[in-house]
């Protein structure tokens, strides 16, 4: 027990001693991919990000979400077991992305208003990303096709609701409907609101500080994730890792520069798609379903960030991180399952020779060619599980 303790002690302060030396040894580089990061925060994520943390904030403080909630309560129940109040979260994280959604849970669990459990299946479906980056930065930006954003952003919330409802019976916990009047519980809420005796420009100051704090605290992980990853790379870690992945995932036609791409993904999803969208010997189904994973997966800098919301009450951080894993995979399956949608043309036609060899004979060119045959079928299949998976926790 004592070796397992002074292990976990160990490692951390290795790995910070690591990446303090290639700080020292490389410090050009580690400038550089500072001054990287530090552009981001200002230039994407403070204009961005800032307006609608502050306005989440205030709408938590002047209780809207508990009105909200009491309308919706009963939809919500059904479908996620969890209070009325998770619907203008994941409604503010679909418009705000990361890290809102898993700062206003941690909030609601903060105050105790959700139990533990509800907020575990409130986070495993309301941290998303927002249209901004999936449209503005992914698509137009490093695909050039903006029609390919709407499709990753509707497999993107698809796939957050997904997740949401495979969460729906964890804890065995159900959230009961009340059945008192709309009237009152309206009633308590605007008496609670009133008790409270505090106006407007008050709760809007509070808003303001904690949004600031909240940016500057995402801008500081963005800075040093920038650092790590120049500093692995640097040391060829990232090489290494993707040389690993590299042996089973050739199998299906993955390269070594779309392994090192999927790991740059893994650390920081900025990085990770624009590596993804530039291999254009890449067939674009491909590449598109992986942005879609890293988006959903949301790599560790902003894992880190949602982390360190979450580690402030007593939502299980490990199970998160699972459901944000399966949010990724049904991002990818559904973006993979979709795409025929947006592009009727042959994909095959565009690869060099090494990609041809590579799909032409496996599933990719009969999923192209059959797919107003197989997407029906995929929906139908898709449709029964889901109702399925309802009746069976119904019944629970």
């Amino acid at each position: 027990m004592k070796n397992n303790k002074f292990i976990s002690f160990l490692i951390p302060s290795l790995i910070v001693m690591i990446l303090i030396l290639g700080i020292i040894l490389f410090p050009s580089e580690s400038i550089e991919a500072a001054k990287n990061g530090f552009s981001i925060w200002v230039n994407t994520l403070i204009p961005s990000l800032l307006p609608f943390i502050i306005a989440a904030n205030l709408i938590v403080k002047l209780k809207f979400v508990d009105l909200i909630g009491v309308l919706v309560n009963p939809i919500t129940k059904k479908l996620f077991n969890v209070s009325g109040k998770s619907s203008l979260v994941f409604a503010i994280s679909t418009v705000s992305g990361y890290p809102v959604g898993a700062k206003l849970a941690s909030e609601l669990r903060q105050n105790n208003e959700i139990s533990t459990y509800e907020a575990q299946r409130l986070v495993s479906f309301c941290s998303t990303s927002g249209p901004l980056f999936i449209i503005g930065a992914v698509a137009i930006g490093m695909f050039d096709n903006p029609s390919l954003g709407y499709l990753i952003l509707i497999c993107h919330y698809l796939a957050a609701l997904t997740v949401g409802i495979l969460f729906k019976n964890y804890g065995k916990e159900h959230i009961s409907i009340k059945h008192a009047s709309l009237k009152s519980e309206i009633s308590k809420i605007l008496d609670y609101r009133s008790h409270e005796n505090k106006g407007f420009f008050v709760l809007f100051g509070d808003s303001v500080f904690s949004g600031v704090n909240t940016i500057l605290m995402v801008g500081g992980f963005v800075i040093v994730f920038s650092v790590v990853f120049k500093i692995l790379s640097v040391f060829s870690f990232i090489d290494f890792v993707s040389g690993i992945i590299y042996l089973p995932l050739s199998v299906f036609g993955f390269s070594k520069e779309l392994c090192s791409a999927l790991i740059s993904g893994l650390f920081e999803i900025t990085i990770g798609c624009n590596q993804v969208s530039s291999l254009t010997n890449i067939p674009e189904i491909i590449r598109a379903s992986l942005c879609s994973f890293i988006i959903a997966f949301s790599g560790l800098s902003i894992l880190a960030q949602c982390c360190s919301f979450l580690a402030l009450t007593d939502i299980n951080t490990n199970i998160y991180i699972i459901s944000k894993f399966l949010h990724g995979v049904f991002a990818f399956v559904f973006t993979f399952a979709f795409y025929p949608l947006i592009n009727k043309l042959p994909l095959i036609q565009n690869l060099s020779s090494m990609s041809i060899d590579l799909y032409n004979s496996a599933i990719f060119y009969k999923y192209i060619n059959n797919s107003h045959i197989i997407l029906p079928l995929l929906i139908f299949i898709y449709i029964l599980f889901a109702i399925k998976l309802l009746k069976r926790v119904n019944n629970n």
